[in-house]
């Protein structure tokens, strides 16, 4: 059975929740102050309000464009992580790969072996890859001594590697352009923009205080002195942070370095697309004129 508190663990206990009130009365004072200067700045009641250094609204407008940047280009590297991105498979084959899935897990619920994928069941990672399948898929109905069937497995062949080319250039476009720039928005440029919303925040503090100080009344005038210049303090704090984290995003040499990446990455496929069709365009040409030689024999 517990014993029942004595007055000291009382006061003890009333104390120790008064202490964590106090922090949060004061969190709650300030939002009020912010709310009642921003409202009163909004409706252009107030008078006096504290500019930002020039050089601190130079750097907001560069890591405005800077952000931009980086949102802009997200929105489109985004289709990088995802497989297949140049290609939209047919409704059949969707619903084919669903169907073997399907398929699959149930013969595992059952302890079945699972039949092994055809090649029409999968699908293309790339509009190249599934120019390949095509490819692979018809000459299978052909004769082995036509040209065409030739052709359609050259034509294959070329196509796979391209396919892989271009997938390979995904991967790097994801890991040295898509994934640095949202790691730089999150974090390099997400914590500018809170360094700044932090200065917006201290700064209607500080305006707040000074109006009250200089509607004080004689008795109040060195505590309210006292507030303001501890929140004039802080916001001169808070200013110096904001603008030292905006400069590391103006200063980044990243944006570029893997934008030059990107780049890198697009020149490996559109080399290795150009050489591989450089390959198959002759031998598609010889091919076509056999096919013709062949075509009027019949």
């Amino acid at each position: 059975m517990s014993s029942i508190p004595n007055t000291t663990q009382i006061n003890e206990m009333a104390s120790s929740f008064m202490s964590r009130l106090v922090p949060f009365g004061n969190q709650a004072a300030k939002g009020l102050s912010q709310g009642l200067q921003y409202t009163r700045e909004a409706m252009g009641q107030a008078a006096d309000v504290t500019e930002l250094p020039e050089v601190y609204k130079q750097l907001e407008t560069q890591v405005d464009s800077i952000k931009a940047l980086h949102e802009h280009f997200l929105r489109i590297s985004v289709n990088f992580t995802r497989s297949a991105y140049d290609y939209q498979p047919p409704l059949t084959d969707t619903a084919l790969t669903y169907a073997s899935s399907m398929s699959k897990g149930l013969s595992s619920l059952m302890g079945a072996a699972p039949a092994p994928a055809s090649v029409a069941e999968e699908i293309p990672h790339s509009l190249s890859h599934a120019l390949a399948k095509a490819a692979t898929v018809s000459k299978d109905g052909l004769n082995p001594q036509e040209p065409l069937h030739g052709a359609l497995k050259k034509f294959a062949d070329t196509h796979n590697r391209v396919g892989d080319a271009r997938v390979k250039m995904a991967d790097e476009a994801t890991a040295r352009f898509h994934q640095p720039y949202t790691t730089t928005l999150n974090q390099l440029i997400g914590h500018a923009m809170k360094a700044r919303r932090a200065v917006v925040a201290v700064r209607l503090n500080y305006d707040a205080a000074r109006a009250k100080l200089k509607t004080s009344k004689p008795e109040d005038e060195a505590k309210l002195r006292a507030e303001m210049e501890a929140t004039e303090d802080e916001f001169v704090s808070v200013v110096d942070d904001a603008m030292a984290k905006m400069k590391l995003v103006v200063e980044s040499p990243e944006p570029l370095r893997n934008l030059s990446d990107l780049v890198a990455a697009e020149l490996a496929y559109f080399k290795a697309a150009y050489e591989a069709l450089s390959e198959l365009s002759p031998e598609m040409d010889e091919i076509n004129v056999t096919n013709e030689a062949f075509l009027r024999q019949k």
